[in-house]
């Protein structure tokens, strides 16, 4: 306890002693890298395990970021599977109205564009033809409309629904009627063409 107090009285005269030189002296350039020297030497060296552990805790967000990358995929993906089996953009009001009777809808509404698609191709050289097919077609779609409007306010849904899944079969198999009297109608086209091209020019 003495001790401390002896060098604490000869601090303080020194320091009184030497006010002067204190004052007008400015440090020397060399005593910052001392003090900084002497500063690194007192700090532990953290190992390199320890440091990745820190760099991690200090970057929480990257776990999460990768997390809702994938969560977000996933979602995006089961949409998509969602809309091509139940047809939630295509015809979202009965989609969602009726969720059990959407995937026979959108299987039937699908297999109704593949159809028309294969009438366009086959029916470019015939368009009086198809704009009759175009025309029966459009009554049956007409009639599945008004009956799709009714949905929300039918007093027997049931019923409703099974006319609307029965309108949809008529137009397939009409569709389906239509694709069987153009490719007849190519056929026969075709045999022609090639009757007149083998025949011997004259």
């Amino acid at each position: 306890m003495k001790n401390s107090s002896d060098k604490k009285d000869r601090l303080e005269r020194f320091v009184r002693d030497n006010r002067d030189g204190f004052d007008t002296f400015l440090p020397q350039d060399s005593l910052w890298s001392q003090i900084d020297s002497k500063l690194h030497s007192e700090i532990p060296i953290v190992p390199e395990k320890s440091k990745k552990k820190i760099r991690r805790l200090s970057s929480p967000y990257f776990d999460w970021r990768i997390a809702a990358g994938v969560f977000l995929a996933l979602g995006i993906g089961f949409l998509v599977y969602l809309n091509n089996e139940y047809g939630i953009t295509r015809d979202p009001k009965v989609a969602l109205k009726v969720p059990t009777y959407a995937r026979e809808f959108n299987a039937y509404n699908v297999a109704i564009d593949q159809k028309r698609e294969e009438i366009i191709k086959l029916a470019r050289n015939n368009p009086e033809l198809y704009k009759d097919f175009s025309a029966d077609l459009e009554s049956l779609e007409v009639s599945y409309q008004n009956l799709r409007s009714n949905l929300s306010n039918a007093p027997n849904q049931e019923a409703l629904l099974e006319a609307m899944v029965q309108n949809l079969q008529w137009q397939v198999d009409l569709l389906n009627q239509q694709l069987e009297i153009l490719q007849r109608i190519n056929k026969v086209k075709n045999g022609d063409d090639k009757e007149v091209n083998s025949a011997p020019v004259i």
